[in-house]
Formats: C-alpha cells, structure tokens, sequence
C-alpha cells in the first residue's frame, strides 16, 4: 500500500506553467482601448451636460464681466483657455478610439490625454477634498483660505448649489480616471517604439 500524502515525482513534460491573468489578444487590447477612449468621450458629453444643468437651473458661471482691469482680461483668458480645452477634450478620445485617429502622432495624443487625465484629477481631487475639509469644519474656510461666500456666491448656499458644487468636483476625479484609462489603454494598443 503506497501513501497517499507522499510526494512523488512528475516529469518536467507533464508540467505546466501559468502566467498571472489571461493573455490578451490585439483584438482585446483594441477592444479595452475603444471602451476606455469612448467612456472618456462619453464623460465629455455628460460634463458639457451637466452644464446645461447648471445654466438652466441658475447656477452662476465664473464670469469676466465681474472684473475690472487685469481681473477682466484673466477672466476673458480663462475663458478661450476653456473652449480650446472643451473642443481638445471632444476630440481627443475619438482619436484614440477611430481609424483618423492614427494619422495623428501617437506622442500628440497621449501628451493630449495625461494633460486632460492630471488637470481633470488633480482638480477633482483638491475640489473634494475642499469641500471634505469644509463640510467637517475642519478648515472652514478650505484649503484655498477663501470664505464659503468667495467660492459658492454665498455665506449660506442653498442644498441645491452645494449639491451641485460636490458633483462637479466628483464629475472632474471621474474625469481623471477616465481620461487616464483611455492614456493606458491607447499605450498598449500603440507601444513606443
């Protein structure tokens, strides 16, 4: 009668090796990239949606008509700098995903989209953490110094524009993470040479 529990030898053929997770195919690289391009499109049309919510529903824009001077013309470029931002941001995540695409270099695209995945982060981030700090009363008045009244037009917001504050921020760290998951995925699809 031989033991069950005693080790015995395998021959080195009849072993098998397993790597860490499936291998992917350039079909589900490409198809990980098309998702991940088109929900950062699909985040671009929700933002510039939410937008709309804001203008119908009142909400104040930041606005160059409130400034004076130097004031005014930082506003006025702030304002272009946006566009110019929007427009990139529409396009950029339909290059990655659509044959055109291609015909841009591959290093104008992903600067194109880090920028866009770090500004859309870092301003989610430090937005929510703001509100976090403010909400606690930790720091009341948040980690910029400025008052409640500053930042959100009034000393005492309505439920509704503190809402819609926190949703913006948590709207721009999605952002982020979708402009980041597309950057990824587009650099497996199309590695650096």
């Amino acid at each position: 009668m031989t033991n069950p529990l005693r080790a015995t030898a395998v021959p080195a053929a009849h072993l098998t090796v397993r790597t860490p997770g499936p291998s992917r195919t350039p079909e589900d690289l490409l198809r990980a990239n098309r998702g991940a391009a088109y929900t950062a499109f699909t985040w671009v049309v929700v933002f510039l949606a939410w937008h709309v919510v804001w203008a119908v529903t009142g909400l104040e824009f930041p606005s160059a008509s409130r400034h004076q001077g130097n004031g005014r013309v930082a506003m006025e470029l702030y304002g272009v700098i946006t566009l110019v931002i929007v427009a990139v941001g529409v396009v950029l995540p339909l290059a990655l995903a659509q044959r055109w695409g291609r015909r841009v270099p591959r290093s104008m695209l992903l600067v194109g989209t880090w920028t866009g995945c770090a500004l859309l982060a870092v301003r989610g981030l430090v937005g929510v953490a703001d509100d976090l700090v403010r909400l606690t009363g930790l720091l009341p008045d948040g980690l910029t110094g400025l008052t409640t009244a500053q930042v959100l037009g009034s000393a005492h917001p309505s439920a509704w524009v503190l809402i819609a504050s926190g949703a913006t921020d948590f709207l721009f760290a999605a952002g982020g993470l979708a402009f980041g998951a597309a950057a990824i995925t587009y650099q497996r699809v199309r590695p650096g040479r």
